[in-house]
């Protein structure tokens, strides 16, 4: 999950420098288009590409992951373009508090006094972060809401997922999705790419392949309550990424909602982590 975190943060910065002169819609085209190829190359090169992998025990279910993880991606380059990383990185935080209302309908999650109040912290520590002005609200604040939303789903779904089918062939049903999909409207959007810019259009697939290949392997072999918290070392990558390249530092209101953010995430993370030990579920 540590590695999830770093490459995540490393695709973005690039995917933000990037985004000053081509569309967010060929940056995640390159994001999904590369992360295929490279994927297809280096199983052919390990020798270890065959049928059982094309092949998923929920087809349908993998493309709608994969569907999630292109809306956040989509999300994400828009709102990083705009905004600076460790807003963006802040509000996305809210992941987990959104996870835990989306469990509670759909999971049939119990509800009580603590997870209500970590929620509402939550949510009050991203309307912080987000330094909203009620005269002229910053359309863009919209971006990494929608990306916190989609990610979260994300997460649920991969939880789901995650023993049904193997994360190699999870990883290459995601890159399928995304790369299918933004394949068809790429041509619209496209912009001829300089030369220079070859190696961080690689370099945005090959970490988007390496990021979700841990992050698919964490939610595998422990439990989310455990892994997720490491997540949140994202925001110190973030604030160094925007300090050394793009002349940001996080505002005192974004430290402040993240510490509420971050504090309502781990109070729903250890709370659900004794839920399941008291249940006999824990591990």
């Amino acid at each position: 999950m540590l590695v999830a975190a770093a490459t995540f943060v490393a695709m973005d910065s690039m995917a933000k420098q990037l985004g000053q002169s081509y569309s967010p819609v060929q940056l995640v085209w390159a994001r999904y288009g590369v992360h295929l190829i490279v994927m297809v190359v280096g199983l052919l090169a390990l020798r270890r590409f065959d049928r059982s992998i094309l092949i998923s025990q929920a087809p349908l279910g993998q493309f709608f992951r994969g569907v999630l993880l292109l809306g956040a991606t989509i999300f994400s380059y828009l709102a990083v373009r705009e905004l600076p990383l460790a807003q963006v990185y802040v509000i996305n935080f809210s992941s987990p508090v959104i996870v835990t209302l989306l469990a509670i309908p759909l999971l049939g999650e119990p509800v009580n006094g603590i997870r209500i109040a970590a929620v509402l912290a939550g949510f009050s520590g991203v309307f912080v972060a987000m330094q909203p002005d009620l005269v002229a609200m910053n359309p863009a604040m919209a971006f990494p809401v929608g990306m916190a939303f989609c990610f979260a789903m994300y997460q649920l779904a991969t939880r789901y997922f995650s023993h049904q089918d193997s994360p190699i062939t999870s990883l290459l049903y995601t890159a399928v999705a995304g790369g299918l999909l933004c394949s068809l409207v790429v041509p619209f959007s496209w912009t001829p790419i300089q030369v220079s810019d070859m190696l961080p259009f690689v370099a945005i697939g090959t970490l988007g392949a390496v990021g979700h290949l841990a992050l698919i392997l964490a939610m595998r072999f422990a439990s989310a309550s455990l892994v997720s918290p490491f997540l949140y070392s994202q925001l110190l990558w973030a604030t160094l990424s925007g300090f050394l390249f793009f002349n940001e530092l996080p505002t005192l209101n974004t430290l402040a909602g993240a510490f509420m953010v971050i504090g309502s995430g781990m109070i729903l993370l250890f709370w659900g982590r004794q839920d399941r030990v008291k249940h006999g579920n824990g591990e």
